[in-house]
Order: structure tokens, then C-alpha cells, then sequence
């Protein structure tokens, strides 16, 4: 529910839409927001605004988001270690010069 910014009245929106933002944020999450136009009753004012935002991430976590937004603080990883994920694979040069020359 919205109120009426003309005389404060409780209003729902006549018709909603979705919004999905191009790029995840840093968390990997798509942003997607669901607007809404709406119209008092009361005074005939008529506006368009945000209805509601949601997050949705890569695990299938959707996290609803209700007024201003809120920050979550990450843990920094250390230098020393390792990112999660990825394997590290050693090749030495001379190997490929080798199988070049043969």
C-alpha cells in the first residue's frame, strides 16, 4: 500500500510492471523491481512509483527488499588466502617447445 502524496489516503496500484536490471550487483544478484501506477480514490491524483524491489541470487535465494536500501557489510578476504573455486594447473615451457620442434 502507497499513500497519496496529495492528501495521504492508503492507496493500491491500479496496474504493476516489472523492471530487471542489466547487471548483478556485486554479489551476483539480479535487482528486480516492481513498479506500479496508481490513482486515489479520494482526490483523483493519479502517480507512478515503486511498489517493491527483490534480489535474487545465483543459489535461487530471493531476499525482499522494503523501504531504503540496506548495505550488508562483506568479510574481506585475507591476502594470503585463496579464492574458493578454480583449479590451478602448472605448465612448464620447455614442454611446448619440445612438442614444437618434433
Amino acid at each position: 500500500m502507497a499513500k497519496c502524496p496529495s492528501c495521504g489516503t492508503e492507496v493500491q496500484p491500479e496496474r504493476t510492471w516489472q523492471l530487471v536490471a542489466p547487471l548483478p550487483d556485486a554479489e551476483g544478484r539480479i535487482t528486480i523491481t516492481v513498479m506500479g501506477s496508481f490513482r486515489c480514490p479520494k482526490c483523483g491524483y493519479s502517480w507512478r512509483g515503486k511498489v517493491s524491489t527483490l534480489k535474487v541470487g545465483p543459489e535461487g535465494e530471493v531476499e525482499v527488499v522494503k523501504g531504503k536500501a540496506r548495505r550488508r557489510r562483506r568479510k574481506r578476504k585475507e591476502k594470503n588466502e585463496e579464492s574458493s573455486g578454480g583449479t590451478i594447473i602448472e605448465v612448464d615451457l620447455s614442454d611446448i617447445y619440445e612438442e614444437e620442434q618434433i
